[in-house]
């Protein structure tokens, strides 16, 4: 079946497409259609789906050679990225220029359908978005926090996030954005499992491939501030966002520099919007020792450099709990005192690192 789907679909690619003149009905016929778009049966746009497969490939076939067609396309539910639709400049940006791997994968188990749409990864990020369509209403918490992952067969832990969006009761879009990638190869096979609250269980296996258009950028910049030795060794600007890496030394103090943030600013006086990052530390010899990355919107090109300025995000005075690995909760607040005592007067300098020449 795939073979003759591959077949199909060739022949769909050589059929003749007049951009011109396709650019013209596209333009004319939206238009045409704007005010009729409220009466709409959103019932019968979902049950058309499955007489509309061919209708579609012929649609995305012509979208690869019709700037008209590409722009009508991204803007149809489902159809267009999901990536864009999550509110995040990197992704809105690689899914506007197309740098998004397109994966389509389905498989229904029980009558509740996920489909894997797309994939970016690009050795500094590794994002999944992911639709979900169930015969009745299941909730937004149906799939739980994330799902499993697998490299070349090895599981795969990981820090990251997950966003879920019900469209309607029965149909959700999802991503998962992994930030730690330091320890995934250039090409790799995974495996990603997802579980649904009554026992379903979705599993893929896709072939991943790393972008090449990521540019590092070696600073070394180092600083002392209140006992915390930071060096931020480098950056990497990538389609998807602009990262820090850094490492710090600290006496140990409750892993005080694990609130270490930064605050990025470009030459033209833009703060870039700053996201979570995968950290990872341990204590020795009575120090603790961090190493993370910080990631951020994208710098635009015409950005030649940018300023730097660390600072500690410190905790609430409010307090909280920690649980151990038998359940056991313990209260904080000593630590959450400790550790804004400590940092609550530490103050790092801002520098500034030039991008282009």
């Amino acid at each position: 079946m795939r073979e003759k789907i591959h077949a199909y679909k060739e022949q769909v690619d050589r059929i003749p497409v007049p951009t011109e003149k396709l650019d013209a009905i596209i333009a004319q016929t939206v238009q045409q259609a704007t005010p009729k778009r409220k009466r709409l049966s959103k019932r019968k746009l979902v049950y058309s789906t499955g007489a509309a497969v061919v209708a579609l490939g012929v649609l995305f076939s012509s979208a690869a050679v019709s700037p008209a067609m590409a722009n009508l396309v991204s803007k149809v539910p489902l159809i267009g990225s999901i990536f864009a639709a999550y509110g995040d400049n990197g992704l809105k940006q690689v899914s506007e220029k197309g740098l998004t791997t397109v994966i389509g994968e389905s498989q229904d188990v029980g009558g509740h359908a996920i489909t894997v749409n797309e994939v970016y990864y690009d050795g500094t990020r590794f994002t999944i978005g992911y639709t979900l369509e169930t015969k009745q209403a299941v909730g937004e918490h149906y799939l739980g926090s994330s799902p499993e992952l697998t490299v070349n067969e090895k599981a795969f832990g990981y820090t990251g996030s997950s966003k879920h969006t019900q469209i309607t009761p029965t149909l959700a879009t999802g991503i998962v954005d992994i930030d730690a990638v330091n320890g995934l190869p250039e090409e790799f096979k995974l495996g990603l499992s997802f579980h649904g609250e009554d026992g379903k269980q979705w599993n893929f296996s896709l072939p991943i491939s790393s972008r090449t258009d990521t540019k590092r950028i070696a600073i070394n910049h180092q600083q002392k501030a209140g006992g915390i030795d930071l060096t931020v060794s480098d950056i990497t600007m990538a389609p998807a966002g602009l990262f820090v890496s850094f490492q710090a030394v600290t006496e140990e103090i409750g892993y005080l520099s694990s609130y270490l943030e930064f605050k990025v600013v470009d030459d033209k006086g833009n703060e870039l919007g700053a996201y979570s990052g995968g950290s990872q530390g341990k204590k020795l010899d009575g120090k603790e020792y961090l190493a993370g990355t910080r990631r951020f919107d994208p710098v635009t090109a015409d950005v030649k450099e940018i300023r730097i300025t660390p600072y500690l995000s410190l905790p609430s005075q409010s307090g909280g709990v920690k649980i151990d690995e038998n359940g056991k909760e313990t209260v904080i607040q000593s630590e959450i005192e400790t550790i804004n005592k400590h940092g609550k007067d530490i103050e790092f300098k801002t520098f500034t690192v030039t991008l282009k020449k």
